[in-house]
């Protein structure tokens, strides 16, 4: 007669073998290994459009306050009227150049090392951001 190799399982036997446990945590870690750069990648992402898009609402309300007053705001105080809304942990920076005539507006996000510029007479938003570390607070300020 053939000897079984492994003993049949009795009725009372339950779980898994010790090999099944260690091929379902192997693909487990590869799945991770994939998945937690590309979360970190759309992280990343969201928070460059974060900040796009507030230094694209902040152009809005400079160009608003510019046609009702024709001049561009030189304070908070008067930015502040125009309601601008700033994502949180987003920093933006208007400076009012050419003796009124333009301005520029540097925006970051403090988790992330990134600014990007809009520049009122270079056309607008600069779509490449410039590697930085200067985002330490939120808000909006002017210069």
């Amino acid at each position: 007669m053939l000897t079984r190799i492994m003993k049949p399982r009795e009725d009372g036997d339950k779980g898994f073998t010790l090999i099944e446990l260690l091929v379902v945590v192997a693909i487990i870690g590869i799945l991770a290994a994939i998945a937690i750069p590309v979360f970190l990648s759309q992280r990343n992402s969201a928070r460059d459009a974060s900040v796009k898009s507030d230094i694209n609402g902040i152009a809005k309300v400079m160009e608003t306050l510019y046609v009702e007053t024709n001049a561009y705001p030189t304070t908070t105080i008067l930015l502040d009227e125009g309601n601008p809304q700033v994502s949180p942990g987003n920093q933006i920076t208007v400076t009012v150049t050419g003796g009124g005539t333009g301005y520029t507006i540097v925006g970051c996000n403090m988790d992330a090392d990134v600014a990007y510029t809009y520049d009122s007479t270079a056309g607008g938003l600069d779509p490449d951001g410039v590697a930085t570390a200067t985002c330490t607070t939120e808000g909006v300020t002017v210069a």
